[in-house]
Parts: C-alpha cells; sequence; structure tokens
C-alpha cells in the first residue's frame, strides 16, 4: 500500500485570494466507476492515474447538503437580503459548534455557493478586478492587529511592522471596497476570544468593518454563544447584528437526528468512488457508524473517505465494498475513539449495555 502524496501546487490553504481563488474554480467530479473487466484492462499506469483520481474526489470533492448546511445557506441568504441596500451595520451569521461538526466545511460550501451565484451573474468579474469572497483565519492569540494584518496578507498587501493598526485598517478597507467584495468569512473566532488584554478593541476592529464594508459577514469558531466575544457592550453590538446557528453533533435520541443521520450515510455512499458498493447496503452499519464517530458529521466524513482509501489504494483487498472490518482499520479523532471504547465496554448507567441500547435508540 504506498502513500499518497499530494501535487506539488495542490493548494495548501485558503487564506490567500489565489489559494481560495484555485479552491473555488476546482471542479470535484466523480470518476465513472468502471467494470471488472474495464478496470483490469487498464494498464498499470492508467490504473495508477484512474485510482488517484478517485481518491482526489473522496478526500476533497464529497460535499453533502447536511441540515447544518441548508440552515446556514437559508440564513445568509436573508442576511444578503438585508444588507442589500445598507451603507452601515450590516448583519451577519455565526457559526458556533464543537470541533468536527463540520464549521469550516460548511463556510466552504457557503463560499462555493457565493461563487457560483456570483459568477453567473456577473460572468467577467475577474477582468474588473472584482474579488467577491475573502477568506481570513484568525491567528493564534490575536490581537486586532494581527486580525487586521491577516486582512492584509489575504490581498497581498505590504505589510510595514512600524505601521500602525488603523493606517493598515484604512488600506484593507479600501482594498475590500475596491474588490467590490460581498461575502467576508472569518474562520477560527475562537482564537480573539481567548485575550481578555485588547479583546474589545479587536471587536471594535471588525465592527468597524461591518460598518464600512458592504459586505455580509460570516463568523465560525467554537465556544462563542457564552464567550468573552459576545458579552458586555461591545459584545452586546456583536449580538445585534448577527443570527447564531449552533452546530451540535446529531442525537439518536431525536427522530429528527435519527432520519438526518440515516440520509447523511445513504448520501455518502451514494458519491463515494467504490466500484462494487451495493447502494443501501451502508445503511446495516448506521449504528456502528453512529458509535463510531459520536454523532459527528466531520468524524463519518473521516472514517468514510479512510475506508474508501483502505479499499481502493490496498492491492491486498480485492471487492471495494465497505464492511466493519475495513471500518475498523481507520482510527479517528480522540474523542470519537474514547467514547467508541465506552460504547464497547458496556459501560453505561443502564442495566443494558450500550451496544444494545445504541443499536436501539438507531432502529427505532
Amino acid at each position: 500500500m504506498s502513500i499518497m502524496f499530494h501535487d506539488a501546487d495542490r493548494t495548501s490553504a485558503i487564506h490567500t485570494l489565489a489559494e481560495l481563488t484555485a479552491f473555488l474554480k476546482t471542479d470535484f467530479t466523480r470518476p465513472e466507476m468502471l467494470t471488472d473487466q474495464d478496470y483490469d484492462c487498464l494498464s498499470d499506469i492508467d490504473r495508477d492515474v484512474y485510482d488517484r483520481a478517485r481518491m482526489l474526489y473522496a478526500s476533497g470533492g464529497i460535499v453533502l447538503a447536511t441540515p447544518h448546511v441548508q440552515e446556514a445557506s437559508r440564513l445568509l441568504t436573508q442576511a444578503f437580503a438585508v444588507n442589500v441596500g445598507r451603507n452601515s451595520g450590516h448583519v451577519g451569521l455565526l457559526l458556533d459548534g464543537d470541533s468536527t461538526v463540520g464549521k469550516t466545511e460548511t463556510t466552504k460550501t457557503l463560499m462555493r455557493t457565493v461563487y457560483s451565484q456570483y459568477k453567473r451573474f456577473f460572468p467577467d468579474f475577474e477582468n474588473h478586478n472584482r474579488i467577491p469572497i475573502v477568506y481570513i483565519s484568525v491567528p493564534a492569540s490575536s490581537t486586532a492587529k494581527l486580525l487586521i494584518k491577516a486582512f492584509a496578507e489575504f490581498f497581498g498587501l505590504p505589510v510595514i511592522s512600524r505601521e500602525s493598526m488603523g493606517d493598515m485598517r484604512v488600506r484593507v478597507v479600501k482594498a475590500l471596497i475596491a474588490a467590490g467584495t460581498q461575502l467576508i468569512v472569518v474562520d477560527e473566532l475562537q482564537n480573539l476570544v481567548g485575550r481578555s488584554v485588547g479583546l474589545g478593541e479587536s471587536v471594535d476592529v471588525l465592527k468597524n468593518l461591518h460598518n464600512e464594508v458592504p459586505a455580509t459577514f460570516v463568523y465560525a469558531g467554537f465556544q462563542l454563544a457564552d464567550s468573552t466575544l459576545l458579552s458586555g457592550a461591545k459584545g452586546q453590538q456583536l449580538r445585534g447584528r448577527f443570527t447564531i446557528l449552533t452546530m451540535d453533533r446529531l442525537n439518536l435520541s431525536d427522530p429528527a437526528d435519527r432520519k438526518t443521520w440515516a440520509g447523511l450515510i445513504a448520501g455518502f455512499e451514494k458519491k463515494l468512488p467504490l466500484r462494487h458498493q451495493e447502494l443501501g447496503t451502508l445503511k446495516e452499519h448506521r449504528d456502528y457508524l453512529y458509535m463510531r464517530t459520536s454523532g459527528s458529521i466531520g468524524s463519518l466524513a473521516k472514517l468514510l473517505t479512510a475506508s474508501a482509501a483502505e479499499l481502493i489504494n490496498n492491492p491486498a483487498r480485492t471487492v471495494e465494498r465497505l464492511t466493519e472490518a475495513v471500518m475498523d482499520t481507520v482510527t479517528l479523532d480522540i474523542y470519537a475513539e474514547e467514547n467508541y471504547a465506552i460504547l464497547k465496554n458496556g459501560q453505561t448507567k443502564g442495566t443494558k449495555s450500550a451496544m444494545h441500547s445504541m443499536a436501539e435508540l438507531i432502529s427505532a
């Protein structure tokens, strides 16, 4: 089984203009699933190319319209409508949730949606130096100046160490207005929350951007709803402008979440580039999948993607079909693995084992 190395020109991040543009322009198309006869007729080189294409699609091309994505899209559309005629105090959307619930993937889907629609309305926007979307990842232990510096670096503006934060902000605002930016995504917002000193200044920077730039903002981070960022007089101003979408893990004791979980599994199965996977068979493992991932959509995506990679990339596996034995070869995040160990050991408060109780919940 060989290591999958990425291409030298692969986009490594999306927080510069060139990287984000490359990401938004990438068209992920699911490769055709070849029959065994056609697959065996491929030369070694062609087979490697075909398998690599499937791996790349499984790794970055599978996008599902999860309930979180659907609700975020609805709320963002509302925010755009409210902002369309405003010249200050623009409203926005705040995505709040634990790690692995899919916040960053949701923001990527939102950006792709906005980019697609903008390109349809303004097909020649690049000829006019328009930059419809800006993405910023807040640096760790960020200050107001580091935050505005991240905006400057996105545009490739020169950053002078002796320049004041105010002067840098003026240049950033001019760049955003000149670019006609429509959507500004600020990810990892919790990196502002951890600093009490200067936090008010950082909030002021964001608030001033809302007032000065005619764009719609999306913030994403974890533990934001009850954080210092949204408390006090300054935080109240953000609360008054942003709609908060809390992204929770799915709870299979809830009928709606059970239905959602089943739909996610079916959606992933339909898009996985496996030649022998029979549609509808993955639902037999929905209780196992929930226990492995603790109801995290992000962990589910990693489990199924890594399992697909095992089937495609391991020459010892001649049948590309997901089984629990295959999925057991994948190690997930620490949170998911610890919870799964507890369930396997039957450590519950009830009289029935955790495995049996969970299976009953899922099949209910």
